[in-house]
């Protein structure tokens, strides 16, 4: 099966020019993350991330690809990661985690057909110099939050596999981010 041949694949470029805002930002990639979550839903047979062969490789130009454009190009960076993270968490709940993640025996005992799951904007700054911004994944098994970084799993660190440099330790439930 070609990519996207049940979702009648076409790839199109979309310009948006924005002012960076972070929560603007946000939203956007939790946009892209629940259209990845029904692209997921609608072709089952589309292979998860850690799955697909796709690799972390930093952009000159900041673009935010679909899961299709993603698979279909093979690598992105780490906005378009975790937005991919995310859906596939929503869309596949329990069978998008394996063992080594965190809350996998949790979501595999309520047998979770959707984990909640969110990008969440790590960011670094200095006073008066403009910041570093790195997207992870957040997600819900019961009542705790994990991390995932799609990036630091696929190779982001010159290619050294990480399985998850924030580790597994939940976080207690909280609210807001």
């Amino acid at each position: 099966m070609q990519i996207g041949d049940a979702l009648d694949y076409r790839p199109l470029d979309i310009v948006v020019r924005t002012s960076f805002r972070e929560g603007m930002a946000v939203r956007l990639l939790n946009w892209l993350a629940n259209e990845n979550a029904l692209i997921l839903r609608a072709d089952p047979s589309l292979p998860g991330l850690y799955e697909s062969g796709v690799v972390y490789q930093r952009e000159t130009v900041e673009t935010w690809s679909d899961y299709l454009a993603m698979l279909e190009q093979g690598w992105e960076d780490c906005d378009a990661l975790a937005a991919a993270r995310a859906g596939e968490l929503i869309a596949r709940g329990h069978r998008a985690l394996a063992p080594g993640d965190g809350g996998y025996e949790a979501a595999r005992r309520l047998k979770l057909r959707s984990i909640p799951a969110e990008v969440f904007l790590r960011t670094r700054t200095e006073p008066g110099e403009r910041g570093m911004f790195h997207c992870i994944v957040r997600y819900q098994v019961g009542d705790r939050w994990y991390r995932d970084d799609p990036s630091a799993r696929l190779g982001m660190y010159d290619g050294e596999f990480r399985p998850n440099p924030w580790g597994n330790s939940p976080e207690p439930r909280r609210d807001a981010a």
